[in-house]
């Protein structure tokens, strides 16, 4: 960036994404299974004392799912189901069992797919009397309370949680091992609690071309608000497209009128993307590849904004405020790490947003994202590299302080 003003921007970006890893929403890591579980197919559970949270299901009579880790003799693992409060669950309870060695057995009849090699067997049952249900603030789901037990491992050695309806019932459970908070989990978990919250056969509303359509206009006029245009003359009196490179976005707006135009300017830029992308998907329950051109609206809004006869902004505020909708404080996370370590070593604008909005891509692809958020960075890419492009004709400026270290002379 060009100026102390952009650095503490791209400062409040990264905040903004680091502030709100603080929800207890993400208590746990949470996952989905998605392609089913089984005896011969396992979840491998990489460290049982790591709270992980995954969202199953229970899809025929012959379902058994199986879930594996690695235990050390005396360590204790957190093991729970809990059932979301979905119609038709009401009395949806499942079997649950703990396989490994060193265990007593204790006389369970296991489904006939599960093998046993020498290891024993212990039941954990669901308590006596109802349920206790409890309401997840942040998701706005409730569930109801199973089993839930602390076992403490007798031996070292591979472990199997096995999950099964000893009746055959459907339905679906959230298997929970361990208590140690850490952050990770699904990107894209939010997204997918809306389809995974119907009765098991029942597939989620349909989205019409309507709604989409609103939603994708909707999007489009947040994003054209010309906010920091607006803000620099209402507080610095002065239009920011005379200053710097005359881009109409937040950093102007800061070398204009200081905090008091920037922050704002920052901040709704921000909003303007993550407001009705967040509202798409986790109020609406949009998913799949609706969900794309809604995500982008935006980011063409501001680009392309109408109100500045097309002459929009380099989208870099609203490309976080996009990616929370999608990702929470994941993709803006990554983006404003990314784009803090390029600031740190580049004077080129252009360069620096490129090298951030790279290293989202290979989060995405490190994580395995769905195709939908591979698609909604493709076209963010492409938008991001259209407004930068006379920035990108020249190559990147190296820090002073990375000249010196390097024995360089300045470049000019």
């Amino acid at each position: 960036m060009r100026s102390d003003g952009c650095r503490v921007l791209t400062a409040i970006l990264l905040s903004i994404g680091l502030a709100l890893t603080s929800s207890r929403a993400w208590a746990h890591q949470p996952f989905f299974e998605e392609t089913d579980t089984s005896p011969d197919r396992p979840w491998p559970i990489s460290d049982p004392s790591v709270s992980t949270a995954v969202y199953a299901t229970l899809e025929s009579a012959t379902d058994v799912d199986v879930f594996t880790f690695e235990g050390m003799r005396d360590q204790t693992v957190y093991l729970s189901l809990v059932i979301p409060q979905i119609p038709g669950q009401e009395n949806f309870v499942r079997a649950m069992a703990l396989i490994g060695p060193g265990l007593s057995g204790d006389g369970t009849v296991l489904p006939a797919a599960v093998r046993i090699c020498g290891e024993g067997v212990e039941m954990i049952p669901p308590p006596e009397g109802p349920p206790s249900t409890f309401f997840e603030l942040f998701t706005r789901t409730s569930y109801w309370e199973r089993q839930k037990r602390s076992v403490t491992l007798p031996a070292d050695g591979s472990y199997r949680v096995v999950v099964w309806h000893p009746q055959g019932e459907v339905g679906r459970y959230v298997f929970v091992i361990g208590q140690k908070e850490r952050l990770g989990g699904d990107p894209a978990f939010m997204a997918k609690l809306r389809p995974y919250w119907t009765p098991v056969g029942r597939p989620p509303s349909g989205l019409t071309l309507e709604i989409m359509l609103f939603w994708a206009v909707l999007g489009f006029c947040s994003g054209s608000l010309p906010f920091s245009v607006w803000l620099g003359r209402l507080v610095a009196r002065a239009d920011i497209r005379r200053y710097a490179d005359g881009n109409p976005g937040a950093a102007n707006a800061w070398r204009a009128g200081g905090w008091r135009a920037g922050l704002p300017a920052l901040l709704l830029d921000y909003l303007k993307g993550a407001a009705p992308v967040a509202l798409a998907r986790f109020g609406a329950g949009i998913d799949g590849w609706p969900l794309v051109p809604i995500a982008l609206a935006p980011v063409l809004g501001h680009a392309f904004s109408p109100f500045l006869r097309f002459r929009g902004g380099k989208a870099l505020a609203v490309t976080f405020g996009i990616w929370s909708g999608l990702t929470l404080w994941t993709g803006p996370t990554v983006l404003g790490l990314a784009l803090t370590l390029a600031v740190a070593l580049n004077r080129t604008d252009g360069w620096s947003a490129l090298f951030g909005l790279f290293a989202l891509g290979a989060y995405l692809l490190f994580s395995r994202a769905s195709p939908t958020l591979l698609a909604v960075w493709l076209g963010n890419l492409a938008v991001v590299l259209w407004k930068q492009r006379h920035d990108l004709r020249t190559p990147p400026r190296p820090r002073s302080w990375l000249r010196k270290l390097l024995g360089r002379r300045e470049l000019r």
